[in-house]
């Protein structure tokens, strides 16, 4: 029986319901599917049906989780993959070790190393490697210029540094710096506060976001970097406060270019959910409440030493973090009406990071000179 040929739209069609690592790998069936990853209009509407992805780390891997809840969530597939991760050097301390996002891309950083430069869904990685070893990394970001092609990516860290308060007695204080990727440059800065973020800020359009609190009347609001500016800059208030010190605030990025907020309440375990609307207007974020979850079966979210990493489909939230036992990497599905928990049978997991946009452009070539 002869082949039959599929329409090429149709063909369009069942390629962008595929999920990214198969994408990937259809490149390789003829020049027409690989031509469609370099195409805006394929790549738009295949971004438009992704789901989020969540990466996490073990003692010697990286995998990521793709969650399908087509079946309406009571029995949801959940996906396991291995990804390329042989980076150049093996980290000297797991618990300094992060991996954030930025515009689709992955950026892992090695205490007192550098950054990775990481694309796994193309399974690219370059190198960025501080002059400064005490280079403490904070967060990724980029500054945009409509008159030039390329975003220029930036980190923003700080150095740890002594000053003399008398002869005999020093005294450690921050010293903020952006660190410019393209041209290795290390810019320092002013900061407006002292209380440094004690979760990885949130990348988001090419800004860094985070939950911090005023120091004297402990009110709670976000923070942000702009990056084109290299500004601070108070963002907006929260829609809720902590009732308790150990209440948890968790932050995450929201349908591709908003925020929700999660807060779970320390004393009765009860998580609530806000959302922004979908565009955000920095002179007026307006605040939606989505949902209260009831506590049984939730986990606690307090002291989770390897993140906690979450994304919102419609009314269901889909959680990752450290098993209270085990350590072992689990999926939480909750809405009001059910809570699962499904453990990955993995190693411990020592950090894990949701990845809202598989990005399917190319590293940098000023950093891609070491290839997976």
């Amino acid at each position: 029986m002869a082949p039959v040929k599929l329409p090429c739209d149709l063909e369009e069609e069942i390629l962008s319901r595929l999920p990214p690592l198969s994408l990937v790998r259809s490149r390789t069936v003829c020049q027409h599917w690989n031509s469609l990853l370099h195409d805006k209009c394929f790549l738009n509407k295949h971004l438009a049906r992704v789901r989020p992805q969540f990466i996490f780390l073990t003692e010697s891997k990286a995998y990521s989780i793709n969650i399908d809840l087509r079946t309406g969530g009571t029995d949801p597939t959940i996906e396991v993959h291995e990804v390329p991760s042989d980076f150049p050097y093996q980290a000297i301390d797991l618990t300094h070790t992060t991996i954030t996002s930025c515009d689709g891309f992955l950026f892992r950083h090695f205490w007192k190393q550098g950054v990775a430069f990481w694309n796994p869904w193309l399974s690219q990685v370059g190198w960025i490697k501080y002059v400064d070893k005490s280079f403490h990394f904070c967060g990724v970001g980029y500054d945009y210029d409509s008159n030039v092609p390329e975003k220029r990516y930036k980190i923003l860290g700080y150095l740890n540094c002594l000053r003399d308060v008398s002869d005999t007695y020093q005294v450690t204080y921050k010293r903020v710096a952006v660190y410019e990727c393209s041209s290795r440059a290390l810019k320092f800065l002013d900061a407006p506060f002292k209380n440094w973020p004690t979760m990885d800020p949130l990348s988001l359009n090419g800004n860094l976001y985070w939950v911090t609190s005023d120091p004297d009347t402990h009110e709670c609001f976000i923070r942000s970097f702009d990056f084109s500016s290299e500004t601070f800059k108070t963002f907006c208030l929260l829609p809720c406060q902590k009732n308790h010190s150990r209440d948890q605030l968790v932050l995450a990025v929201y349908k591709g270019d908003g925020l929700s907020l999660l807060k779970q309440c320390y004393v009765t375990g009860e998580i609530s959910v806000w959302v922004t609307k979908e565009k955000m207007d920095e002179e007026e974020v307006v605040w939606i409440s989505l949902m209260t979850l009831p506590t049984s079966n939730l986990p606690k979210l307090i002291n989770k030493l390897c993140g906690i990493s979450y994304f919102i489909v419609e009314k269901t939230l889909i959680m990752c973090c450290g098993d209270e036992e085990t350590g072992a990497a689990s999926i939480y599905i909750v809405r009001e009406d059910m809570c699962k928990k499904i453990q990955i049978g993995y190693e411990i997991v020592r950090f894990s990071h949701c990845v809202y946009l598989p990005n399917f452009i190319s590293v940098p070539s000023e950093f891609r000179s070491l290839p997976v």
